[in-house]
C-alpha cells in the first residue's frame, strides 16, 4: 500500500453504527496486523516498522488521536478477547457494506497482514522457503477465514 487511503462515507457510517468514531475506525483496521505481529509472542522491530508504515497510509500518525493507542499495542499484547471482538466488528462492517466497497478493504487487510508476516524474519529465505513462520501462517489463516479474505498461498 503506497498511498493514503480514505474510508468511503458508507464505511465510516457503518463504523459509527458499531460505535467507532471515524478516527478510531482506522485503528480497528490495524488490529489484524497487530495480531499477526504478536503470533510469536512478541513484536519484532521490522513488524512494528511495517505496521507503522501501513498505519501512515491509513492516516494514523503521530498527530492522530489514536497513535498512542497503536504504540501501546506494540508494548503490551492485547487480549485474545480484544482481538476476537475486533475481528467480529470488522467482519460485521465488511458484511454490511456493498461487495464493491468491501472488496478493496478486504484486499488492504490481506495485504497488510501478509506484509507484517513477511517482515517477521528471513530464516525461510535462507533455506529457500517462505519467510513466514508457522505461527504467523496460523494467524493469517484464522484472520482470513474470519474476515472472508482471499486465501493466502504460502
Amino acid at each position: 500500500m503506497k498511498n493514503e487511503y480514505e474510508f468511503p462515507p458508507q464505511v465510516i457510517a457503518k463504523g459509527s453504527e458499531l460505535g467507532y468514531q471515524p478516527d478510531k475506525l482506522a485503528l480497528r483496521f490495524l488490529v489484524p496486523l497487530i495480531q499477526v505481529a504478536w503470533a510469536e509472542g512478541h513484536v519484532q522491530a521490522t513488524e512494528q516498522k511495517t505496521i507503522l508504515s501501513f498505519a501512515g497510509n491509513l492516516r494514523v500518525n503521530a498527530k492522530h488521536a489514536g497513535y498512542d493507542q497503536l504504540l501501546s499495542w506494540f508494548e503490551e499484547r492485547p487480549t485474545d478477547h480484544f482481538f476476537e471482538s475486533s475481528i467480529d466488528d470488522l467482519r460485521e462492517l465488511l458484511d454490511d457494506i456493498t461487495a464493491d466497497q468491501a472488496a478493496p478493504l478486504r484486499s488492504i487487510l490481506r495485504f497488510g497482514c501478509v506484509e507484517v508476516a513477511q517482515a517477521a524474519g528471513d530464516i525461510g529465505l535462507l533455506r529457500g522457503r517462505s519467510n513466514i513462520r508457522r505461527e504467523e501462517i496460523a494467524q493469517l489463516q484464522h484472520i482470513g477465514e474470519r474476515l472472508g479474505l482471499a486465501p493466502i498461498q504460502i
